[in-house]
């Protein structure tokens, strides 16, 4: 069947990227005026003339929400790396070059992530070279094993899935490289027997084969249902669209009405010549370099009505703080909250953070053992992800400590709280770090008893 998600996805990686119609192309004339605009997320007002939209294009900006929040969610589980247990060298090969591309599994993990959480939704490809080694050496050395490909939703265009949620096959628009060094626009296809490669243009097969998997290669993640399925951040993709269409209202309503106006009394009875005659003599000479003399009452300046700007400014702080707590954004220091309220959050997002741990934890032993199953071997690497984040506000957690001590609390239970606020303060700090500063704890509470 046809991905008829591939849009909505699309319009994610825009928000997550800050590019396509987020960041619209402006055309301009021979004297460097902007004339026309491609695609524009930006909607146009009723009988907004070509050239306002175009300028209006030009001067829009777009912060991308949604890439702050994948990457902040995303920053805090790299903090603690998976704990892995690799049975054979060529395992390892992988793990220090996993895409093939120099980077390691964690760096790669890292990026597959920000895609994933942006849209519930990721494909990994675990592919084998097409090459030959002789010997394990030569295998280590020129990297014959398996690589990790991640495929956006976006990319498949075709698929079929089973009874069991996996792909029974996949096709996605791709390049293919062939024997001349020639790279032409084509479509893969995998399934679970084999895989083929075809020109976009005619749909000649370019390349097929066979693989020794028990599964299409593909593998799909997501937060929750089959695919495909969207995340709990996808909402922040259309409150950022609305979000950059208030930007630029709110910029309109600035241009047009910021600058105050100048008004002087003219005498009863004048004309309209005498009128447009004191407005040129007060165009030309108003300044702080220059004199203007007056009859009647003096010039004054009046300000346009805050009150529609003032509008859009509430209503742009309203779509930002829901973004924030869609995003689990952690409240600013500056920013008042309860410490009931605090501890919720931090208990929201901690919940958050070893869900999707778990998910990635479960992705990666099946993309193990499929290159188990491409090397021929029986075992296959051991991961472990991280369940506790132990994120909370270290502020809130000193309270919480001598409150302890003021009310008679057992050492044991000061030592543990302690122990707690060490958690927090050092979260990235190095294990064995963390361990000597656990000790001295012991040893202080032992020279205290």
């Amino acid at each position: 069947m046809q991905n008829s998600a591939a849009s909505r996805y699309q319009f994610i990686a825009h928000a997550l990227n800050g590019d396509g119609p987020f960041r619209p192309v402006v055309s301009h004339d021979v004297n460097g005026q902007p004339i026309t605009v491609k695609a524009s997320y930006l909607v146009r007002y009723p009988r907004e003339s070509d050239l306002k939209f175009a300028r209006r294009n030009e001067v829009a900006f777009f912060d991308s929400p949604m890439a702050q929040a994948a990457g902040d969610f995303v920053g805090y589980l790299s903090e603690r790396n998976p704990v892995r247990s690799l049975p054979h060298a060529l395992y390892k090969t992988i793990a220090d070059d996993a895409d093939g591309k120099g980077n390691s599994i964690d760096v790669f993990w890292q990026a597959f992530m920000i895609e994933a959480k942006a849209r519930g939704c990721m494909c990994l490809l675990v592919d084998m070279p097409a090459m030959d080694a002789d010997t394990m050496g030569e295998q280590i050395s020129g990297r014959v094993v398996p690589y990790l490909a991640a495929i956006k939703p976006e990319q498949i265009t075709e698929y079929e899935l089973g009874q069991d949620g996996r792909f029974v096959f996949a096709e996605f628009a791709g390049r293919y490289i062939k024997d001349d060094g020639e790279r032409v626009d084509a479509s893969w296809r995998f399934d679970r027997f084999g895989w083929e490669v075809r020109a976009t243009k005619g749909g000649a097969i370019l390349d097929a084969g066979e693989h020794p998997l028990d599964q299409c290669p593909i593998l799909i993640f997501t937060e929750g249902g089959d695919f495909p399925a969207f995340g709990p951040f996808a909402p922040i993709a259309d409150l950022s669209k609305r979000l950059f269409n208030l930007d630029s209202e709110l910029d309109e309503i600035l241009r047009a009405q910021t600058f105050s106006l100048l008004t002087m009394q003219v005498p009863e009875g004048s004309t309209d010549s005498q009128k447009i005659d004191a407005a040129r003599v007060v165009g030309e000479t108003i300044g702080t370099a220059n004199l203007m003399v007056h009859t009647g009452s003096t010039p004054a300046f009046i300000a346009p009505d805050s009150g529609p700007a003032a509008t859009y400014a509430q209503r742009i702080d309203a779509i930002r703080a829901r973004i924030n707590e869609i995003g689990l954004a952690i409240a600013s220091p500056n920013q008042r909250e309860s410490g009931i309220s605090m501890q919720m959050r931090f208990h929201k997002i901690n919940a958050a953070l070893a869900k999707f741990a778990s998910q990635m934890e479960d992705l990666e032993r099946r993309a193990w053992d499929l290159c188990r199953q491409w090397l021929g071997m029986s075992a296959a690497p051991e991961v472990q992800w991280s369940r506790d984040y132990n994120l909370a506000d270290a502020m809130t957690e000193l309270d919480v400590l001598a409150n302890m001590r003021a009310t008679g609390m057992p050492a044991e239970v000061i030592r543990e709280q302690q122990k707690r606020i060490v958690a927090v303060q050092f979260s990235g700090a190095d294990q064995a770090v963390v361990e000597d500063i656990h000790q001295a704890i012991d040893e202080r509470a032992q020279e205290v008893a």
